[in-house]
């Protein structure tokens, strides 16, 4: 364990030492800086975020240039829309990506650097399913944006908008192709390796890296390793794992166990380590939501070892 006693903690990343994070609490707008066997200190707080439904301070991510520049993008619920902001350490976020819809469910909020470095943005259908196949909304989308908000050479249109398609995205992750979305549907949520100008309301063959389905507790975020690619349920209280080919494109065999009903219910999950060698998955708990049983320690902040796919195991 490398933090408790947080509140609802959502966004996560880790430094590049590998030994320490950054997280961000859905519903107070602190962001606190944790690592093994230190007190989480205050390390900066988004102001007048709407925590309502699913808002609130959510997706964390850290500039492709940190350890030059120290900056830090967020994705935050206003009392009038979602956005994205960039936080230089020591100052106030500034908002450089506004306007995209807000809603009582479905806000979305992941955020994630590509292999491309550019800022890739998932956003919900605000419960609106119609929305996310229109294209002059930003809702049900994946936005591609550079370090200033705008949008990326390459994007289909000149516009932010990357993908589309999507109901309640509430996980991403980088790939050496681009970044995984896991979209949280009925009656199953799907991975998405996202594509280019490609609209996701409807599944075609080949459209999805993986599914899993609601009754077996569904998937909520993705991570992937040097040799896997993990997924967290809090449903199904567990992490599990897809061990990878040499490549690191293909899978080899079935989801096996990382942790199962050990710290409740799993939300955010990432890697860090500052080799291949030493990577572990980075997760929140989330039991203090009203469906789950904390402990005295909720929520928390864990760490979990990698490598269990392909011939390690066990966690902390």
């Amino acid at each position: 364990m490398i933090a408790a006693c947080l509140d609802a903690p959502w966004g996560l990343a880790v430094l590049p030492d590998g030994q320490s994070a950054l997280v961000g609490e859905r519903t107070t707008g602190r962001i606190l800086s944790i690592a093994q066997g230190k007190k989480p200190q205050e390390y900066a707080t988004v102001d007048r975020i709407d925590a309502s439904g699913t808002g609130g301070l959510l997706g964390i991510a850290l500039s492709p240039s940190y350890d030059e520049d120290g900056l830090i993008y967020l994705y935050a619920t206003t009392k009038t829309d979602n956005r994205v902001l960039r936080l230089a350490q020591g100052d106030t976020p500034k908002p450089i990506l506004t306007g995209i819809p807000k809603g009582a469910k479905n806000n979305g909020g992941r955020i994630e650097f590509g292999p491309d470095d550019q800022l890739y943005i998932a956003t919900g259908d605000t419960g609106s399913p119609a929305v996310a196949s229109q294209p002059d909304s930003l809702a049900g989308k994946l936005l591609r944006v550079d370090a200033f908000g705008k949008p990326s050479n390459g994007n289909p249109g000149g516009t932010a908008v990357y993908a589309g398609g999507f109901s309640d995205p509430t996980g991403m992750c980088a790939r050496p192709s681009g970044v995984a979305v896991v979209d949280h549907r009925s009656p199953a949520d799907v991975v998405v390796d996202a594509k280019a100008g490609k609209n996701y309301r409807q599944l075609g063959s080949g459209s999805t890296l993986w599914s899993f389905k609601a009754s077996e507790g569904g998937a909520n975020d993705c991570a992937q390793s040097a040799r896997e690619l993990a997924f967290s349920s809090l449903t199904a209280q567990r992490a599990v794992a897809l061990g990878l080919d040499p490549q690191g494109a293909g899978f080899v065999g079935k989801p096996v166990p990382l942790v199962e009903k050990k710290y409740g219910r799993l939300l955010t999950l990432t890697v860090g380590g500052a080799t291949p060698d030493d990577q572990l998955f980075w997760a929140t708990t989330s039991n203090k939501d009203g469906k789950g049983k904390p402990v005295p320690a909720d929520d928390r902040v864990i760490v979990i070892k990698a490598n269990s796919a392909a011939g390690g195991a066990g966690n902390d």
